[in-house]
């Protein structure tokens, strides 16, 4: 009786064997046939299917780009070249900006009354001085001028000599900005390089005058590329937008040339010249600002 209950068990044992077999190879296949579709057969047609949509043209995005709707981390980004139209507007800023300046003046006095002023810019000639007035509210005194203010500090004692209360006034010049539908014309880019070469006389004949050289040499050349410049925009055609524009440039043109001719070396105070260079170009420059 123990024998064929024992052989009964054993039968039972096995059964129950086979049957958790049978139940859990198809488990055991099905979890591994999931992990492997997840893990190579799902990104292999994944990526297959990127490579034949690709962009438009049938190419895969450029480096540093992303699809549309997807965000891309912006350090990724490649560096993009500049369209047409932005370097247009890049060209458009730079060659139709007149650069401004500041300038250093000694002052001398100041007064309510354009006599009493006057009176004094006559002392500082007699003593050999360049002098101008400048009306900003009150009739300002000033004795020569300079584009650096260590030039300036170095010219100073010169006129403490005769007035102690002298001391340097800085004025700063703004840029201007040509804006306007007929802006990009070349006649425009014309002016701004003649203006841009004006300064820079300007600076050269200052500096000259302050260390106490001769000009002449340097007012002959002067003379003569102004002379092209008035010729250049008498001759070109303008826009109408920039008749007002043209005829301050030819304005200071012909002051230029007057101050140039005027010039005597044998009664010439120092640094007349070039004072009365920068006060016609720095009127011209604010007149323009108002014309544009």
């Amino acid at each position: 009786m123990r024998r064929k209950r024992s052989e009964k068990t054993v039968g039972i044992g096995k059964g129950k064997t086979l049957l958790l077999l049978f139940v859990m190879i198809p488990l055991l296949g099905i979890a591994l046939g999931y992990g492997v579709a997840k893990v190579l057969i799902i990104p292999y047609f994944a990526q297959n299917q990127e490579d034949a949509a690709g962009t438009s043209n049938g190419q895969k995005p450029p480096a540093g780009t992303s699809e549309p709707g997807e965000a891309g981390d912006p350090g990724d980004a490649a560096p993009q070249s500049p369209t047409e139209d932005e370097q247009a507007a890049h060209a458009f800023q730079q060659a139709f900006r007149v650069e401004g300046f500041d300038l250093y003046r000694i002052q001398v006095g100041a007064f309510s009354s354009p006599e009493n002023a006057m009176k004094l810019a006559e002392e500082l000639h007699d003593k050999g001085m360049a002098a101008a007035v400048d009306e900003n509210g009150m009739h300002k005194v000033y004795a020569l001028y300079s584009f650096s203010r260590e030039m300036a500090e170095a010219a100073i004692e010169k006129v403490r000599v005769h007035y102690s209360d002298a001391h340097i006034s800085k004025a700063s010049f703004p840029s201007v900005e040509i804006n306007f539908p007929e802006s990009y014309s070349r006649e425009a880019g014309m002016l701004r390089d003649q203006l841009e070469e004006c300064k820079d006389m300007l600076e050269q004949i200052s500096e000259a005058e302050a260390a106490g050289k001769s000009i002449e040499n340097m007012i002959k050349e002067h003379k003569n590329r102004i002379g092209l410049f008035e010729a250049q925009v008498s001759q070109a055609e303008w826009p109408v937008s920039m008749e007002g524009y043209k005829n301050e440039i030819l304005t200071l043109y012909t002051a230029m040339l007057e101050s140039y001719s005027e010039y005597d070396s044998r009664a010439a105070v120092q640094g007349q010249v070039s004072m009365e260079l920068i006060n016609c170009y720095a009127e011209v420059l604010r007149r323009i600002s108002l014309v544009i």
